[in-house]
């Protein structure tokens, strides 16, 4: 079986730098190809000894000449490992080694995952609280690590933090996801899969949409000047209760996504979740809720604006909205996502289809909003006396 060849060499292009100096490099030869590794050393000429391939006359030169052979001994022994586990092994695959790609961390893993990856912001703020809290637990998780016994035992430390069933299950789901990620790209065996055994728990969540008296108590708030602030969150809040944007799509907006077509008004986004396109027909919803969402939309859609909310984070807005309840006279909590759940709730007791509703909230799956058709008892008082006895 032919294994790759590693030699230190110096100087390879002949050539020295301006102030004397050249480069040493890893020369790597396998299967009749050559590939150079930088050291990023530069010595002179004088103080390296070619026929023993070492630093020498150099006042650094134990520590640099134990820096190659450790890179060296690296390379050796991933190349090693790879054999010995039955993986292939090639110029690739060392490149992405060497490149800090393959690493025996999960934790490390999953942060350069998180850096790199094409989620959304709000998928990678969730991302890296789940790395916290697993740092928290132990500051550095090798693969070799993540067994069932791990996986209990961090449970175990996240309920003494009193975190939630779901918030628990949430961090697992992320971890599983990025394990997952790990065996595609050969880092892992899928038989070390430990997500096999461990069972994750959720429970029901009933998430509490705020009442259509609800919504005009808000509308009818007038913000006193030392509340001035509380302004743009009230218009933020009704405008995502009118069109169901989530936080991220909002502050997302931009003028030219207020189209039109067929004399109706669309806004024609992508949302920033999912990344599915989303239209909304702003003329009908403008309608129902009387006039009230396009009042909101011409105080902020601004050609001269490049978003039309863009100011203010998610956890401030979700402070101010407690302020703004108070001032509404409304005990129930009230969070940004509130909204949205809100005009799926809105829309189907009021007879809307369900899938008009999975359209103009731009989920993917019916499942996911059939968790929105949590409806008020009046309503369902009022279907059941349609039923003859």
């Amino acid at each position: 079986m032919e294994t790759a060849i590693y030699t230190t060499i110096y100087n390879r292009k002949k050539s020295l730098s301006k102030n004397g100096t050249a480069l040493i490099q890893i020369e790597i030869y396998f299967n009749r190809k050559r590939k150079y590794i930088s050291t990023s050393i530069y010595i002179r000429p004088d103080q390296w000894d070619n026929k023993n391939r070492k630093v020498k006359n150099h006042p650094n030169g134990i520590k640099i000449n134990k820096h190659i052979s450790d890179l060296t001994t690296g390379m050796q022994g991933y190349e090693l490992d790879q054999r010995n586990a039955g993986k292939p092994f090639n110029m690739e695959l060392l490149t992405e080694y060497i490149n800090g790609n393959i690493t025996k961390s999960f934790t490390e893993f999953i942060e350069r995952e998180i850096k790199r990856g094409n989620t959304a912001s709000s998928t990678k703020v969730t991302q890296t609280t789940t790395l916290k809290r697993l740092k928290e637990f132990r500051k550095d998780v090798l693969f070799t690590d993540c067994n069932v016994e791990f996986l209990a035992s961090f449970e175990r430390f996240l309920k003494l933090k009193k975190l939630s069933v779901n918030t628990i299950n949430k961090y697992f789901r992320h971890l599983r996801t990025f394990y997952n990620l790990a065996i595609n790209q050969d880092l892992v065996e899928l038989s070390t899969y430990p997500f096999r055994k461990f069972k994750l728990h959720t429970e029901e969540t009933h998430r509490q949409p705020i009442t259509p008296e609800e919504i005009t108590a808000i509308e009818a708030v007038n913000i006193p000047p030392e509340l001035h602030h509380l302004q743009k969150v009230k218009d933020m809040f009704l405008l995502a209760c009118y069109t169901g944007l989530r936080f991220s799509d909002l502050t997302a907006l931009k003028p030219e996504h207020f189209i039109t077509r067929d004399k109706q008004y669309f806004i024609d986004t992508k949302m920033v979740k999912t990344k599915t396109h989303l239209t909304i027909p702003i003329t009908e919803l403008n309608r129902i809720f009387r006039g009230n969402l396009m009042e909101i939309v011409s105080r902020y859609n601004d050609r001269d604006r490049p978003f039309m909310f863009d100011e203010l984070t998610n956890q401030y807005v979700n402070r101010c909205l407690k302020e703004l309840a108070e001032l509404a006279g409304i005990t129930s909590l009230v969070t940004f996502h509130t909204a949205r759940h809100t005009l799926a709730t809105f829309l189907i007791g009021r007879r809307v289809p369900i899938t008009t509703v999975q359209r103009l909230l731009g989920h993917k799956k019916l499942a996911t909003t059939m968790i929105y058709t949590k409806v008020h008892d009046a309503v369902v008082i009022n279907d059941l006396r349609h039923i003859e006895a």
